[in-house]
């Protein structure tokens, strides 16, 4: 008990500190097709989460994807650590949307994933081995516990926990909005 309420406590540290700043390396590849009618920047140019038919990309307009995803289990705002003004998540099953306004319009800042029932386009959920994530995205270094890869405006941070997956993070890249 005591070490999964660590984890947590270390995963919440962590997003907070993605979101706000931080290094980002180089790599990977991801392809599906957009939900019909929602804009995206660039085909494959963003890492992105795909709930079923619903393409969620960092800077999307949130209205049309969280109407595509249906009513949430729970929402709450927070103050941004990125932008002024406050966030919303929206909580689903195995996962939470981020967003922020800008200019009057709320955006897709952030996915979380948070259990074994959702994974990446790539196959990668929370339990999966560093040998899959390797497989998924290219080699770790060694002694490593996390792998952060940017792809247009998005940042994917996976974090390992004693070589399993703990923690798949994606949000804004530094100087994004």
């Amino acid at each position: 008990m005591k070490r999964s309420v660590t984890a947590v406590i270390l995963m919440l540290m962590l997003l907070c500190l993605a979101a706000c700043g931080g290094e980002a390396q180089k790599n990977g590849e991801a392809a599906a097709e957009p939900v019909p009618g929602q804009e995206t920047a660039q085909e494959d140019a963003n890492w992105y989460f795909m709930k079923g038919d619903v393409r969620i990309e960092i800077g999307a307009q949130a209205e049309p994807i969280l109407k595509a995803l249906g009513d949430p289990q729970s929402s709450y705002e927070a103050p941004s650590c990125a932008l002024d003004g406050m966030d919303v998540v929206y909580t689903y099953p195995g996962f939470e949307v981020l967003t922020y306004v800008m200019d009057g319009e709320a955006k897709i800042s952030g996915v979380v994933l948070r259990d074994d029932t959702v994974e990446t386009a790539e196959g990668v959920c929370i339990g999966s081995s560093k040998a899959d994530v390797q497989a998924a995205y290219g080699s770790i270094e060694e002694g490593a516990a996390s792998l952060r890869m940017t792809k247009g405006n998005c940042e994917l941070l996976v974090i390992l926990t004693d070589d399993a997956v703990s923690s798949i993070q994606y949000l804004m890249a530094d100087g994004t909005v």
